[in-house]
């Protein structure tokens, strides 16, 4: 039990030292070599850096009082569409996800080749605080928040390892059970796991502070600066090699990669254990009350100071653990990442789920379908028997699926293919009209909507492929190592707009003819919309109408390669290099 002081004090204590983490690692986030810091790099006057490790706390605290302990995946995504607007890696991978109309948990995997990263593992302090020394309701809402941009990801698996820390942290201090007892929460065969289990073991077996941080890269570490398993890793080296609060901070700021991400939450862990007290006036004076959030992040009403904040959490975790704490992840939830979510009545967890699945991908074209699958789990008392229609938009056809009966307690499926049979947009909306029957007659109607994308059309060497996304692989070899890609871009409007092809190899795009992008050494694989390679983007006048595309790739392996068209970098309002959904290849 938790006396309301001692919470207060820890709550705050742990939001302060976030902000002096994310302060202190911000300036360094991304630079991979052993550092020698010692103070904040840079320091505004009076208050902290905004950074999104915060932001989207914040927006999740707004989500949480939306709609209570009943929270879902689906409600926060809501709240992404609403309200964020940050191009960053994972997170707009997953808002182009969910702007063309998809749901989580497959939002967050869709066209995503960034849920292994911290995205998620940054955004758990809020389900740790709200759950207080209930490290399964921090873990089932971790869930829920992760699985919005990082589904089937390591950034899962990163973010409730995280709350679970965090939410026994309130009742015990020691460090190394604490890294024991969250690892139980995750699958052993994660990275995240093995990556956390091995610095332990490093630190049992005396191993010192940079051959730990050696070892770890050589065995855990990827390019990818954000990587999570990496990351988290070192988190760990910080916790345990490190002892007073400014010794944890700069032990783990030094190791460097995402600082801003490891040492705010490790500045949020210390704080959650051993309250304010712990944390020296020196690092916290200059960072003061104040909350400051990125113009990305807007529309709520975000707290204005760490005060409102402690209390507006407080708060929370009353409502949330008179609900008993009797949310958690269920069997089956951790592999699921294929799917979309939807309950009848809408948001009633205790209702009739259905989980609708693409069985080949959420594209059709003239030339292929679109199969669609769909379990059914009655969670009620009594049988569900409904008729379900197919609703189309023009140009479409789709069996409807009929007549379905579904026990009390009990389970069903049905499928249905969609074709095309004529013109279509790159954005297609359906939806299953469901009419509840009771007594043999009409009782109440529902609609699930799903969507189903145009089809990116490429010929790749003489041979048409269809992708719903971005990612175009080869899967041919070629005898002189040229991979030629074609096809035909129709753009809706006249605009200016951020070209990306990025690869690993050497590669040259023409649009019309006229070279765009000539990229002639190999390239880490980085397919953001804010950092891909410099050499594979560029920015253009692109008018409205069709476009020749022409993609020419040098490799010794089949390549892939990810071509996608974003806003550029000025925008009238903040939140740039966002997807262009309305783009595609036909």
């Amino acid at each position: 039990m938790i006396d309301e002081k001692t919470l207060y004090d820890k709550i705050y204590a742990c939001w302060l030292g976030k902000n002096i983490g994310g302060t202190l690692g911000a300036p360094t986030e991304g630079r991979k070599e052993l550092l020698d810091i010692s103070w904040y790099p840079r320091l505004p006057q009076g208050a902290a850096i905004p950074n999104d490790d915060l932001d989207l706390q914040l927006l999740n605290l707004h989500a949480a009082e939306q709609y209570g302990p009943g929270l879902t995946s689906a409600d926060i995504a809501a709240e992404w569409c609403e309200h964020v607007f940050f191009p960053w890696d994972e997170y707009g991978a997953a808002l182009t996800a969910m702007r063309y109309g998809f749901v989580p948990p497959y939002s967050g995997g869709f066209d995503n080749h960034f849920t292994d990263c911290m995205g998620s593992p940054i955004r758990s302090e809020i389900w740790a605080a709200i759950c207080a020394g209930n490290p399964a309701a921090a873990a089932y809402y971790a869930w829920q928040d992760a699985v919005v941009d990082h589904a089937g990801g390591e950034g899962v698996w990163g973010e409730i390892f995280n709350a679970v820390l965090e939410a026994m942290a309130f009742l015990t201090t020691d460090r190394e059970r604490l890294i024991e007892d969250a690892l139980t929460y995750i699958p052993e065969h994660s990275r995240v796991y093995r990556a956390v289990a091995y610095a332990l073991g490093l630190f049992r077996d005396g191993a010192d502070y940079r051959t730990a941080r050696e070892l770890t890269l050589k065995h855990h570490g990827r390019y990818n600066f954000t990587d999570a398993p990496q990351n988290i890793a070192f988190q760990t080296i910080g916790l345990l090699w490190g002892d007073d609060f400014e010794d944890v901070l700069l032990k783990t700021v030094n190791l460097g990669y995402d600082t801003d991400c490891t040492v705010a939450t490790l500045g949020a862990i210390l704080g959650i254990m051993y309250g304010r007290a712990f944390i020296p006036e020196k690092w916290s004076a200059p960072i003061g009350d104040a909350i400051c959030v990125s113009p990305q992040v807007r529309g709520f009403p975000a707290p204005a100071n760490l005060d409102e904040l402690t209390r507006r959490t407080i708060t929370l975790r009353r409502v949330f653990m008179a609900d008993g704490g009797r949310y958690e992840i269920l069997p089956g939830s951790l592999s699921d990442m294929l799917s979309q979510r939807f309950t009848l009545p809408a948001g009633c967890r205790e209702g009739v789920e259905f989980r609708l699945c693409y069985d080949s991908g959420p594209a059709i074209s003239s030339d292929f379908p679109c199969r669609v699958s769909v379990n059914i789990v009655n969670n009620t008392f009594v049988p569900w028997k409904m008729y379900i229609k197919t609703v189309t938009p023009p140009g479409f056809i789709a069996n409807d699926p009929g007549e379905i009966i579904v026990a009390a307690g009990g389970c069903g499926s049905f499928d249905c293919t969609v074709k095309a049979l004529g013109e279509y947009e790159r954005i297609n909306r359906f939806a299953f009209a469901i009419t509840r029957i009771n007594d043999n007659a009409p009782w109440f109607k529902y609609r699930i909507p799903f969507t189903i994308l145009g089809a990116n059309r490429w010929v790749l060497g003489g041979r048409a492929v269809y992708v719903p996304g971005s990612t175009v692989s080869f899967e041919d070899g070629s005898t002189d190592g040229i991979y030629i890609a074609e096809g035909v871009l129709y753009a809706p409007a006249d605009r200016d707009t951020q070209v990306i092809c990025a690869t690993e190899c050497p590669v040259v795009v023409t649009i019309d003819g006229k070279t765009c992008i000539n990229s002639p050494d190999s390239q880490p694989f980085l397919p953001a919309y804010h950092r891909a390679p410099a050499p594979q983007r560029t920015t253009l006048r692109l008018a409205e109408g069709r476009h020749e595309v022409r993609v020419e790739l040098r490799s010794s392996e089949p390549p892939r390669f990810v071509f996608a068209l974003t806003a550029p970098r000025q925008v009238s309002e903040p939140g740039n290099y966002y997807a262009y959904i309305d783009d595609w290849m036909v």
